[in-house]
């Protein structure tokens, strides 16, 4: 999959602007485990989303990061689906709306995180996040964020360990991240731009399910040109850890 550094996400309240974060594991990974993570458990790449790459992707899977570009007509298309009437979620998924911008990279981490936690071995700021916000609204967490110092330092360090250089903040991006998630025997896409968690119906097997939903976005766009990409959440595949 083609990989960029590019984040977009607006905040909707204009006050936070946050260094976009790199798609790779590494950066993804200096991010989960400075907030609590234990090192056993990372991101890595997926190299591809046909069935023969798939089964090279390190057992068990949690959780999908998916990078696109955004478009009006993709945000408006995602939006719909989010407030549809047959869009049922579970009150099991665990969901934050997006307020700062160029977030999207530690919001989908998050995401991911979040709505494992029963089979991830999280600790520190991450695990006191958690517990503090477990009750509140979407938009409660998201202002929580706001104010959560740990979390922005460890966002600025995993935006500084990427290999290319890093944005300015609030500088204009055109990428975007989504996490992908199985919750209560559905999958859902997390994105904190959206009104909602939008369900993709019946799944217990994230790696397969969430592979074929994001081929499904990917041939939305209808253009062999765009850059996308895609990262696993399961078993740290870096030798260092």
């Amino acid at each position: 999959m083609s990989q960029s550094n590019s984040e977009a996400g607006a905040p909707q309240s204009g006050k936070i602007q946050w260094v976009p974060l790199e798609s790779s594991p590494e950066a993804m990974n200096r991010v989960i485990h400075r907030l609590g993570v234990d090192a056993s458990v990372g991101f890595s790449d997926v190299l591809g989303l046909d069935e023969e790459l798939l089964t090279m992707v390190a057992q068990p899977v949690h959780a999908l990061v998916f990078l696109f570009p955004l478009t009006d007509k993709f945000e408006e298309d995602r939006k719909q689906e989010a407030t549809s009437s047959s869009n049922v979620v579970s009150p099991k998924v665990w969901f934050m709306r997006q307020t700062i911008g160029n977030a999207c990279g530690t919001m989908a981490i998050f995401h991911a995180i979040a709505n494992n936690q029963q089979s991830l071995p999280v600790s520190g700021e991450m695990a006191a996040f958690f517990k503090r916000t477990k009750d509140m609204t979407p938009e409660e967490r998201a202002a929580d964020l706001e104010r959560d110092s740990a979390v922005a330092e460890a966002h600025k360090e995993g935006a500084a360990e990427g290999q290319t250089a890093a944005p300015k903040p609030g500088e204009d991006v055109e990428h975007h991240y989504a996490a992908f998630v199985c919750v209560d025997g559905n999958l859902y896409e997390l994105d904190g731009r959206q009104p909602a968690p939008i369900n993709h119906g019946p799944s217990v097997d994230v790696l397969k399910d969430g592979a074929r939903a994001i081929r499904q976005r990917i041939q939305s766009f209808a253009d062999d040109s765009l850059a996308f990409s895609v990262i696993s959440l399961g078993p740290n595949s870096d030798d260092d850890y």
